[in-house]
């Protein structure tokens, strides 16, 4: 049975365009305080698109609190650290400690699952709350004063608000959130391969068997290039996510890639990385993009809203597109509970944009600065880096050593590893989005 809050208004008849984790986790959010919810998907059905994600703890403790933990812990995997790694060679130049430290520090854990896992676990839990989900409805157009979507069949259907949830190249933001301008992701330098080893393929390798069975993130960071890799699937599968520079279609996330030209980009890497990658036997590529700040995320009616990469897509450096997008849920749903009626709905929405746009912008502008911080070719500038980095490691091999940290532990030093820095990892990973979506509202609606 749906879990919800009784909205103290009459409950809204809302479409959400877009079936991805954003809009799936918006229909979540919204029917466990009451409303009706219709997701639109263009797609015929949900797919295996993407593979390997990273949930960390500002997604883990929405979705904890939605009620999701038991489904999510039948699929994912949950990584002792990320290690940071020196392109060549393998040597590990930084660590972000991650269980027990995310835990103990935020009060949640770091997770990594297969895309398409969570998605379905999403779909599931917003047809379980009472939300329709229909595929194949494939939105041409949207109507910010009539309030209503055209599918590709001639079907118009109307709401009380429309959310687009539907990408980098969302028709919603085109047609009803900023008819007026055109807006074009920025693409970057990079295109991004993504493969998957069979885990029993790197089980039968002594040499690779570590990399499955240990629950670790790796990054090998080089010139222009990196490869993340982990373990999904409990360990069934080895995701790899491998940047480099090269052209594809924005937006298209199934563009078949060439094997030979995938192993020619990291020839001369980590020997360790020349055997995981004899074994990929398919590999997909897509284009690495984000967007320029948008005006608004807000029709000018009042009654059209953009979420997720339809607002604020970001390149994937700090693993925090799906999150931003999770938070954008919670937030949507508390900032519409605070409506008494449609009318309400306008001054509400751009409360949202303003507690969300600020936060988000940061950490896209921070995903494109992480690459370049990995992407450094070798010199002094590299080399100083590396030293920084170090950071953490020294201070877990002084904690390990049993040599009282506190002197040591804010050293007022930037760490180039951003997922370790003393100032930005808690200002990432300890946010409360409904805390803070609360807290904001108590004070922006009284101005």
């Amino acid at each position: 049975m749906p879990t919800c809050d009784i909205p103290k208004q009459a409950p809204y008849n809302i479409l959400i365009v877009g079936a991805g984790l954003g809009g799936l986790a918006t229909a979540i959010a919204l029917r466990k305080k009451g409303h009706n919810v219709h997701v639109l998907e263009g797609a015929p059905a949900l797919g295996e698109v993407g593979a390997g994600i990273q949930i960390p703890p500002n997604s883990t403790r929405l979705l904890e609190a939605w009620g999701l933990k038991d489904a999510l812990m039948k699929k994912i995997v949950w990584p002792k650290a990320i290690n940071m790694r020196r392109y060549d060679t393998g040597a590990v130049i930084g660590i972000t400690p991650l269980d027990p430290t995310m835990q103990k520090a935020y009060g949640y854990p770091y997770w990594l699952i297969h895309r398409a896992d969570y998605q379905q676990i999403l779909c599931d839990a917003a047809i379980a709350e009472g939300a329709k989900v229909t595929f194949g409805a494939y939105v041409l157009d949207c109507d910010q004063d009539n309030v209503t979507v055209t599918l590709a069949n001639g079907e118009v259907l109307s709401a009380d608000l429309i959310i687009g949830a539907d990408g980098i190249k969302s028709r919603v933001r085109e047609f009803a959130v900023m008819p007026e301008e055109i807006v074009e992701p920025r693409t970057t330098t990079n295109c991004a391969y993504r493969a998957t080893v069979p885990g029993e393929l790197m089980r039968a390798d002594p040499e690779l068997k570590k990399l499955i069975e240990e629950p670790y993130s790796n990054c090998w960071i080089g010139y222009r290039r990196h490869i993340m890799a982990y373990p999904i699937r409990e360990g069934q599968l080895y995701n790899l996510v491998m940047s480099h520079p090269g052209a594809a279609a924005v937006g298209k996330w199934n563009e078949p890639g060439n094997l030979d030209e995938m192993k020619a980009h990291y020839a001369g890497w980590d020997p360790i990385l020349d055997k995981v990658l004899d074994k990929v036997k398919a590999c997909l590529k897509w284009k690495l993009a984000d967007l320029p700040v948008l005006s608004r995320w807000v029709s000018r009616s009042g009654k059209v809203v953009l979420i997720g990469d339809a607002a604020h897509a970001m390149v994937p450096y700090l693993a925090q597109g799906a999150a931003q997008a999770i938070e954008d849920a919670a937030t949507l749903a508390e900032c519409i509970s605070r409506t008494r009626s449609t009318d309400d709905f306008g001054a509400v929405l751009r409360v949202f944009q303003l507690i969300r746009k600020p936060r988000c912008e940061k950490i896209q502008k921070g995903s494109m600065e992480n690459g370049d911080i990995w992407h450094m070719p070798d010199g002094p500038e590299q080399v100083a880096r590396d030293a920084d980095m170090k950071i953490t490691m020294d201070l877990l091999a002084a904690e390990a050593a049993g040599i009282p940290t506190e002197k040591l532990a804010k050293t007022g030093k930037s760490n180039p590893n951003r997922w370790s820095d003393e100032e930005f990892q808690p200002w990432l990973f300890g946010h409360d989005a409904v805390a803070h979506a609360n807290a904001q509202l108590d004070l922006l609606l009284k101005l």
